[in-house]
């Protein structure tokens, strides 16, 4: 750092990473957006943490100033940079952790595959995983809403997507679930992080099969045949974008999912009113991003000397974007901490802002739409054990469940063409 801690303006004790704000976070950024909306500090080497709107998005919005490039070495685990305080030691991800103009080429490359069409033409695969899920368990009247359903589907669409072996899925998904609710100063950290290790290993494995086959239609194989900017990928180009999309795959949607289950089950007029209304299912959609903010914030590096609104920030100085801060700032939203499901105009940042806004945006909010019509027509009134729900322990990066028991009445298997 440029100078010390205790001359920074605005000095806040706060953790993204802890208990405290795993169970105080909406207070907490409340407090700090009222009285600080752009704070220092002290924790885990010091970083500036942006908490009302206007903050949050004009930094997101300038990635000249504030850069999300990462650099990992994997021969000595040393990272700097990146979208995550503390920095995550492992490859970084592609595109969200580049900037211009590298990142226009990498954005470029796969863009059309997010694009709206060709996310549509994966709505039946996830409708069939929903159904096949929910065969496996409609017979016994109990399952893990989190384990059994809102984890596997967004996990096996992912999946599909990439081109990895759709049996595995489980494999691929559990340790980037631990990854992300783990604290980083947590003592099995690392051990944690060697367990992702794995994962990459297999995309590299089967990229290699990719590399010897005809062109298929899925990322890996696309990675295997197709130039970006003129050239084939690295091999390290191939994990560093498998791993931003692997990751963003099995997580984001799962918490947003369970988060809007758990509300409708509280809230049975709302659900009811849903249920006889189900074009409202778009609009309740983006109010649930807003109000839960899956991701709740991600990092941004400093790239130079800048005055931020009269405070001094340097280069090498990290910031922390808080989306879910931003998504309850009563200055933009009204009545911002209740969730009403036919909010006019939700400018919402759940997906982020700026060149790095969520590219897998189109997916999330299709996979939501599919587990929840799935949900309503075969299970729509459950009852939730929160007695043996767990949340996660940390939601400094997600905020999600770990598990979540529901009993509801037994049901019959419906025809399907996939058995799990």
């Amino acid at each position: 750092m440029n100078e010390a801690i205790g001359t920074r303006r605005c000095p806040v004790h706060f953790d993204h990473e802890s208990a405290e704000h795993t169970t105080n976070w909406v207070a907490e950024f409340d407090a700090m957006r009222e009285k600080y909306p752009v704070a220092w500090s002290d924790r885990h080497g010091g970083f500036w943490v942006a908490t009302s709107y206007d903050a949050v998005v004009r930094m997101a919005k300038d990635a000249e100033s504030f850069s999300s490039h990462k650099h990992f070495d994997p021969a000595t685990g040393h990272v700097e940079g990146g979208i995550t305080i503390p920095a995550t030691p492992i490859t970084r991800g592609l595109p969200v952790e580049a900037d211009k103009p590298e990142w226009d080429a990498m954005r470029g490359f796969i863009n059309r595959r997010f694009a709206p069409k060709a996310v549509e033409s994966y709505r039946a695969d996830a409708r069939l995983y929903a159904t096949a899920l929910l065969n496996r368990v409609i017979e016994t009247g109990a399952m893990d809403l989190v384990n059994d359903f809102t984890g596997p589907v967004p996990a096996m669409v992912t999946m599909k997507l990439m081109g990895l072996p759709l049996h595995e899925w489980r494999q691929f998904a559990d340790p980037l679930h631990t990854m992300v609710y783990t604290a980083k100063d947590a003592p099995n950290y690392a051990e944690v992080v060697g367990d992702v290790a794995w994962v990459f290993q297999r995309c590299a494995e089967e990229y290699a099969r990719y590399l010897q086959e005809p062109e298929q239609d899925n990322l890996l194989s696309y990675f295997a045949h197709n130039d970006m900017d003129g050239r084939r990928l690295t091999l390290e180009e191939v994990l560093a974008f498998s791993n931003n999309i692997i990751i963003g795959g099995v997580d984001t949607t799962t918490a947003l999912t369970t988060h809007a289950l758990a509300y409708l089950h509280d809230h049975p007029v709302e659900r009811e009113r849903l249920l006889e209304n189900p074009a409202m299912l778009p609009f309740a959609r983006e109010e649930f991003l807003r109000f839960y903010s899956p991701i709740h914030g991600l990092a941004r590096n400093v790239a130079h000397d800048l005055e931020y609104d009269g405070i001094d920030m340097h280069k090498g100085d990290r910031v922390f974007l808080a989306w879910a801060a931003a998504n309850r700032d009563p200055d933009v939203f009204a009545k911002p901490h209740a969730i009403d499901m036919a909010r006019p105009s939700n400018r919402h940042v759940a997906f982020g802002s700026g060149i790095h806004r969520c590219i897998g945006s189109n997916f999330a909010r299709m996979m939501f739409e599919e587990m929840m019509a799935e949900i309503f027509a075969r299970i729509p009134d459950f009852e939730i054990d929160y007695e043996n729900s767990r949340r996660y322990p940390s939601v400094g990066t997600i905020n999600g469940w770990e598990t979540m028991p529901i009993r509801f009445a037994p049901g019959s298997r419906v025809e399907c063409s996939m058995v799990l």
